[in-house]
């Protein structure tokens, strides 16, 4: 085992140098190369979270859907009507003050 200078300045050491061994840097560099992100490993760590959030998603049942669906609908029709009567109304108002 080679004992090498580390020529950068420790913080504890009063002599500013350190001594390194190589092998400690050949292990600090395997385990830098392990923490690197993997693309692969990512996506499907991903995947298994979106697969897991979807098992505790409420799915409303036919029944379930078709009344809201229904519930939109109306809402939908009442909404227009409700705006072409105040179009009516102000459409009136309007014309009686430009004549």
């Amino acid at each position: 085992m080679a004992v090498v200078k580390n020529p950068k300045k420790d913080k504890g050491s009063g002599t500013g140098k350190e001594l390194v061994k190589k092998d400690n840097r050949k292990e600090v560099t395997k385990k830098a190369a392990a923490l690197k992100p993997n693309r692969l490993e990512n996506a499907r760590s991903f995947f298994r979270g979106v697969l897991n959030e979807l098992k505790k998603v409420h799915w409303p049942s036919r029944r379930e859907t078709v009344i809201y669906t229904a519930v939109v609908l109306v809402s939908v029709v009442f909404v227009a009507v409700l705006i072409w009567v105040f179009d009516l109304i102000l459409g009136s108002v309007m014309g009686v003050f430009i004549k």
